[in-house]
């Protein structure tokens, strides 16, 4: 009963930042938009975008992607951004009640054993969920349950469910596309059997590593050429993505992939 006073209040809440978001700027009621001051219980540094909560994945029998976005990421503004596809923007009360709710369940919990579900038995290729808030004082917590949202919920720690219970629940009102001017990119040699190979593309950056693998982030002129040459991520991590194009860099061959940057990736 009191998880679903809980959830009812933040989507109550949610609903008026919905409301109040297109709302024009000084007209009644206010917006609630990245302007607004949160008052979290915490200290960012002022101007600072600051991720406060998370649900994230790791491990498992499907190999991420180096893209691969946390499920929910919650920042200081009031941003909350789903597998960088989605997003919505909580209001400073809606972000208040989340962050100390969460901040309240994961208090105590180890931040390195990997809880496993009631029984104990570990789950071959399962992967990890990994839950994430700032606690007061400015220390990141993080909290690690193999398959969480898997297996049911009441086989782990009743304040553990809860605090999943709580980010996963907005993602029932994510509707609005994540843009912005970053991008996030990533640079991998490509498979065996490549088809025709391009020329590298005007503005892209060269690679700067011999080995197969590097991940970027980037805005201005170097996110347009990021956009116009690389193959965008458009599913979900862990789904099949679609071919990218093979270039001839000055390292050799590769392949290039991106999405919208996350606020907090600005390298």
């Amino acid at each position: 009963m009191e998880m679903r006073k809980y959830l009812c209040a933040v989507a109550l809440i949610i609903s008026v930042a919905g409301c109040q978001s297109s709302t024009k700027a000084g007209g009644a009621g206010g917006t609630a938009t990245s302007g607004a001051s949160p008052s979290v219980p915490l200290l960012p540094p002022a101007g600072v975008v600051t991720r406060v909560a998370e649900v994230s994945y790791s491990g498992g029998f499907v190999v991420r992607s180096a893209l691969a976005a946390p499920a929910v990421a919650v920042y200081s503004d009031g941003t909350v951004v789903f597998d960088a596809r989605k997003r919505l923007t909580l209001t400073p009360g809606a972000l208040d009640y989340l962050v100390q709710g969460v901040q309240q369940d994961l208090k105590g919990q180890s931040s390195t054993k990997v809880l496993l579900p009631k029984g104990g038995h570990a789950i071959p290729d399962g992967a990890i969920t990994v839950l994430g808030v700032y606690q007061p004082g400015g220390a990141y917590q993080t909290v690690r349950a193999l398959v969480l949202g898997v297996s049911t919920e009441s086989e782990y720690p009743a304040p553990v469910a809860d605090a999943f219970a709580k980010l996963q629940a907005l993602t029932s009102d994510a509707a609005t596309p994540y843009t912005g001017t970053k991008v996030r990119y990533e640079m991998q040699c490509p498979p065996n059997g490549t088809g025709p190979v391009q020329p590298w593309p005007a503005g892209l950056p060269q690679p700067g590593a011999a080995d197969c693998a590097e991940v970027h982030s980037a805005d201005g002129a170097v996110a347009t050429a990021v956009r116009a040459a690389c193959t965008g991520i458009d599913t979900p991590s862990g789904q099949r993505q679609p071919a990218a194009t093979v270039y001839r860099s000055d390292k050799g061959l590769r392949i290039c992939r991106w999405r919208y940057a996350l606020p907090d990736e600005t390298s």
